[in-house]
């Protein structure tokens, strides 16, 4: 028996996926958190567009699971001080505005959600291309402070 394009093509993502998580820097990481997060409240908009509830709760699970298994944890609030806590302040906001488009069937508070993020994600992006990122100082980042830690480094703590 063949075997099947389709589950050997997942596989083969899987994989993909698999190695530039392991060659990510942590700041990279946090960027394929955003673009998950950002992807899955696309599906579920659609979803909820299209009137598919179940694929629009199943969307909405993964963004509300990037915010609490992915990003809060990132979150060091010892050494990040007042950022760290304003992010953790935020990602809280998010999820409660996810509970509320979901439970409302409402595209408006995923749109803002969205919007979130993406602005997260653009002081993200700025943050990984300055040469000795974490040697600058993050309050001469805009327009969004961060904050977080992975694999022993500490953003946030100036």
């Amino acid at each position: 028996m063949p075997a099947n394009p389709y589950l050997a093509s997942r596989a083969y993502a899987a994989t993909g996926l698999e190695t530039a998580i392991a060659d990510a820097s942590p700041e990279q990481l946090i960027l394929m958190l955003h673009d998950g997060l950002l992807g899955s409240l696309h599906k579920a908009r659609l979803a909820m567009a299209d009137g598919r509830i179940a694929e629009k709760g199943e969307a909405i699970s993964k963004a509300l699971a990037i915010l609490t298994e992915g990003l809060m944890p990132a979150l060091d609030l010892q050494r990040g001080g007042d950022i760290a806590g304003n992010l953790a302040a935020l990602y809280e906001y998010m999820i409660t505005r996810l509970t509320l488009g979901n439970l409302q069937n409402d595209p408006a508070h995923l749109d803002e959600v969205s919007k979130l993020v993406q602005e997260l994600k653009d002081a993200w992006q700025q943050l990984c291309v300055r040469p000795a990122a974490r040697a600058v100082p993050l309050a001469e980042i805009d327009p969004v402070p961060l904050a977080g830690t992975r694999a022993g480094l500490s953003f946030g703590a100036a």
